[in-house]
């Protein structure tokens, strides 16, 4: 019988070594007693070294709800102050763009008149164009923004004759406006000046940085016509849409007593499905 090749490791004495024992060996073609082999030592438990972790302390419950509640104002005081503010206007002088009862955001971003005159100077000034709805600080109540649209740019020349605006000499098309009152008033002696500048007003040339503004319902608005221009630093934000309208009366100045207060809201409360004007919610404002 012709026998195999015989291995040359089958000659040998190999020595009895556990697999474990094996950590790490220098190259995988050497020879089987050049493997270098690391002895594990025993090691005790009791021997291991033990770390000692700080515990946690947890946090009462009421320090945790006034953490969480001093949060939320400063978060609602920042956005309503320099990002978005919800907000309405409480008369009809914007009818029918913006009815009363319509709840917008404002957009107060980079607004001026939203921070302190340090830091004006170092933000960007916002583009304005004729047609823009702005709100600004009211000129004769500072508790209530009014809302109104820019009609006069800087350096523009306004004049409104029988109703009709003309800006630079040029009738101003605005399909936006309404007329509640058909009568045309003139500038005759025994007209009261109120009704004179209401259909006749200037010409007038706006001043630099500086806005000419007007409601949409041009019988029934407190504006520039009154009481003059808007400057630029007055200025705290443009409407972007309403949330929520509701069909309520017009503001009426004056302080409401407590008991008016609570009916007006209770009102809101029985009469929101009803009263809600479900239409109007999403509309963009422009």
């Amino acid at each position: 019988m012709i026998e195999g090749p015989s291995s040359e490791v089958e000659n040998r004495d190999i020595p009895d070594v556990p697999l474990e024992n094996f950590v790490a060996f220098e190259r995988p073609d050497v020879r089987l007693e050049n493997f270098v082999v690391f002895e594990r030592p025993d090691v005790r438990l009791n021997e291991l070294t033990v770390f000692q972790t700080i515990p946690v302390r947890r946090k009462g419950a009421f320090r945790e709800w006034i953490e969480s509640l001093a949060f939320t104002v400063i978060f609602v005081l920042v956005f309503t102050t320099y990002i978005a503010q919800a907000t309405q206007v409480p008369t009809e002088s914007m009818k029918p763009t913006i009815l009363v009862g319509d709840h917008f955001f404002l957009d107060k971003i980079a607004f001026p008149a939203n921070y302190p005159v340090f830091l004006r100077h170092y933000l960007p000034h916002r583009s304005m164009v004729r047609g823009d709805i702005v709100a600004f600080k009211s000129p004769t109540d500072g508790n209530i923004p009014f809302v109104k649209r820019v009609i006069g740019m800087p350096g523009d020349t306004v004049e409104v004759r029988n109703k009709s605006v003309f800006v630079n000499g040029s009738q101003l098309d605005e399909p936006y406006k309404i007329h509640v009152d058909s009568t045309v008033y003139g500038t005759d002696p025994w007209t009261p000046e109120e009704l004179k500048i209401r259909d006749n007003y200037g010409p007038v040339k706006v001043p630099a940085n500086s806005y000419l503004v007007m409601g949409d319902n041009r019988d029934n608005s407190n504006d520039s016509r009154y009481w003059g221009f808007v400057t630029w630093d007055e200025i705290i934000g443009k409407p972007l849409f309403v949330y929520w309208s509701y069909e309520s009366d017009p503001y009426v100045p004056g302080d409401k007593s407590l008991h008016e207060w609570l009916n007006g809201y209770l009102a809101i409360a029985i009469h929101f499905f009803d009263k809600t004007r479900w239409f109007r919610i999403g509309t963009i404002v422009h």
